[in-house]
Parts: structure tokens; sequence; C-alpha cells
């Protein structure tokens, strides 16, 4: 099935109607909110979800009473609609999107640039860490009210470069991205996927220089995260205890203790690969925890410094 076939037409796409050697019943249109095209002559026609030939061959039908020989009409697509389709799942932002394109070829909706699942996906933020690209939904409406269901394996297009899998999706379509427990080493494969976010997002608190909010590629580590925060040159810096807290997507909190090692490469041991969101906590030593408490306690009377010189601490 060509584009032309598959290309159904709504509201605000907008149509050029010629019936040949009748210059005066041909012009161009634009698909109302209802759904219809108000032509002269023929009032309100009802288009909403037909393709172009199916439009072509009942304004054919509209016309054929009105002339003395059966109408020649050409129905072509001048601007088509933005496509809307909805994301949900695990996606980074998912919701409702529109997606604009133009015809590339000669307008009869065979050269339609369509988007694909790939480009609505990384215009959604792209896929989590816990997606299952194996099993991605796209569950397309119909006339007829039960919707088509098609399913697309996005780790084919990784491995495999698949490209019947990077489904062309039309107006309506929903897409689902379902939650998967995949191999670490599957994790990193999909994470250098042009679907898969560039960047994530984590937090280094605690006793570092430059801690806050720190923008990372995807695949850093835990070592990469504490020096960017400006590392662990601290004499306050409890180096052996740094806490990584991770929220999972259904609720529940992974709390995990390292003893860094800031020359190992990435590993589960001490140096794990990092997701957008977790927070690294650098704690402080027990000496600098009871001086932080000194301080805070004898504050309003003297300092610190002078209290461990006269008691001799």
């Amino acid at each position: 099935m060509g584009q032309r076939d598959a290309y159904v037409l709504g509201a605000g796409d907008q149509v050029q109607v010629d019936v040949f050697n009748v210059p005066e019943f041909s012009a161009s249109y634009t698909v109302l909110v209802d759904g219809t095209l108000s032509i002269p002559l023929l009032g309100d026609v009802d288009v909403q979800g037909m393709t172009l030939l199916e439009a072509t061959s009942l304004l054919t039908q509209r016309y054929a009473p009105m002339l003395t020989r059966p109408p020649q009409v050409t129905v072509t697509l001048e601007s088509p609609r933005p496509v809307r389709v909805a994301v949900a799942g695990e996606v980074r932002r998912p919701g409702s999107y529109d997606i604009e394109f133009t015809p590339t070829g000669s307008g009869d909706g065979s050269s339609l640039s369509w988007p694909t699942l790939t480009q609505v996906i990384q215009g959604a933020g792209g896929v989590t860490e816990q997606a299952d690209v194996r099993r991605v939904q796209v569950i397309r409406p119909t006339l007829t009210g039960e919707p088509t269901v098609l399913e697309a394996n996005l780790w084919d297009l990784i491995q495999a470069g698949d490209l019947d899998q990077d489904i062309r999706l039309r107006d309506g379509d929903r897409v689902i991205v379902s939650v998967a427990t995949a191999p670490p080493e599957e994790l990193i494969r999909i994470a250098t996927a042009n679907f898969s976010p560039d960047k994530i997002m984590v937090q280094v608190v605690g006793e570092v220089s430059q801690g806050g909010s720190i923008e990372l590629p995807v695949n850093a580590s835990l070592n990469q995260a504490i020096l960017a925060a400006g590392g662990l040159d601290n004499p306050r810096v409890q180096s052996s205890s740094v806490e990584l807290v991770r929220l999972n997507r259904d609720g529940t909190v992974l709390r995990q203790t390292y003893d860094v090692d800031l020359s190992a490469p990435p590993n589960d041991q001490n140096n794990p690969i990092l997701i957008s969101d977790d927070v690294v906590i650098v704690r402080r030593t027990t000496i600098a925890r009871t001086t932080d408490w000194l301080n805070v306690l004898l504050a309003p009377f003297v300092g610190v410094s002078t209290f461990i010189r006269l008691f001799g601490f």
C-alpha cells in the first residue's frame, strides 16, 4: 500500500480538488473541524478518515449528475495537518505531541515525510533505563472502532539495523513503551541509540566543592560524577563511604555504599554506571561531624578552636 492509499484526511488538511476541463469546479479547500469539505454546489462533503483515493471516488460520484460526461476528479494534498500522537510509559516526557511534516514530492500523498517511531520517542525525551525496547506498541485507531496493535522491536533496530521496526506513525497513534529489566550490557548498548537521551542529570551532595545537579554523558560512572563535583581531595571526606541513592520507577529506593577507587574502570563493585536522577552522597569523616556538631553547640558562647584549646581536646 502506497502512502496515497495510507494517508487519511482529517481536520486541518488542505487539499486541491481538480475537475478536468471544468476549471470553475477546481479549487483549494481545507478540511473543516467536523471533517467536511465545504464545496460550492455540493455542499458539505464528509471526508473524515478517508484516503485521497477514497475522497476522489466520493467527489467523482457527487459531481457526476452535474456534468454531461463522467467527471475526471483528482484530489491532491497541498498541506497536511500535523500528526498528533500520544506517547506513554517509559519515556522521559510522556504526553501528546504534534509533528509537522510536508509533502516532498508531487503533493498527491506519495512522497510524504512521515514521522517514525524513533523520531517521536526522541521528541518525548528518549526512553528511560527501564524501557522494554524489544516490545514497543503502536496502537492505531481505525474507522471500525477496533484499534490495530503494532509491535516494534527496537533492539533489532539497534543490533541488526532492521528499519522495518522503525514504524511510520499516523495521526491518532498511541505509542506505549513498557517496563523491562534489561541486563547491564543491554542498558549500555541502548543508551547509545539515537532514541535515548544524550545526557543524564545526577545529584552529588555532601563534602564536595562543586556539588548539586551535574550533567553527565550517558553511561557515566560513579567516579565521573565525583570528579565532576570536585573529587575527594578534602580532609573532611570519608572516601570509603560514598552512598548511591536511586529512586526506582516503581517507587522503591535503592541505597548502596561503595568503597570508591577513582582509578577503577566502570564496574559493579565500586564504580557503577549511573542513570538519570541518581543521588551520590559523599559523607563526612567522624572528626568532621564532631567538629561541626561542636561548632553548632558552642557557637553562642565560644569558638570551637578556643574550646578545644581550653579543655585539651
